[in-house]
């Protein structure tokens, strides 16, 4: 073993995770993950990544990024950050132009949700570390949370409403649950 001192400077390695998706509000959804990396998006001029709305079953878990990536290592600065949005879709009869048509039932949307992230924030921190290279980050969504979980860690921020709701309790059932 050397005792002289490394002539490379310190590096950073450049890693990626598999995000998915599970609805666990029990009401059919469309759900938005936003996911950046802010030393990367700075430096290299990368875009945000946007899974854009998909629909979502009850209890239904899918792949929204195949990869998202970000930098570990010496002096790595990077932070993580993510906001999911979401919108509960309604079941109505019969097909109209406003449905959107889920295994054979047909919806419209109904009040859209954000997560929360405290006061002044916009996105909520959730960093990937080298554990979490190359595996799987879930993101469960609840009626009133949402958890990331990843091997290296958990982290749970509020999921609100963004407005008030405006269909009677008898004309929508997913309120009964």
């Amino acid at each position: 073993m050397s005792s002289t001192p490394s002539a490379e400077p310190p590096q950073s390695t450049r890693r990626w995770a598999k995000i998915v998706v599970e609805n666990c509000t029990g009401s059919h959804f469309k759900i938005q993950v936003l996911h950046e990396y802010f030393k990367i998006q700075v430096l290299h001029g990368e875009q945000t990544n946007d899974s854009k709305h998909i629909l979502f079953k009850p209890e239904e878990k899918i792949t929204v990024f195949d990869k998202v990536f970000y930098n570990t290592g010496f002096f790595t600065t990077g932070v993580d950050n993510w906001k999911v949005h979401g919108t509960r879709l309604i079941e109505v009869s019969p097909e109209n132009k406003w449905t959107e048509k889920i295994a054979g039932k047909f919806f419209i949307d109904g009040l859209p949700y954000a997560t929360g992230h405290g006061a002044f924030a916009k996105w909520k921190k959730h960093t990937l570390r080298s554990e979490d290279d190359g595996k799987e980050t879930l993101i469960k969504v609840y009626q009133t949370e949402v958890q990331f979980i990843s091997p290296s860690g958990r982290s749970t921020t509020t999921f609100n409403t963004l407005g008030q709701d405006i269909i009677p309790l008898s004309a929508n059932p997913q309120q009964l649950h």
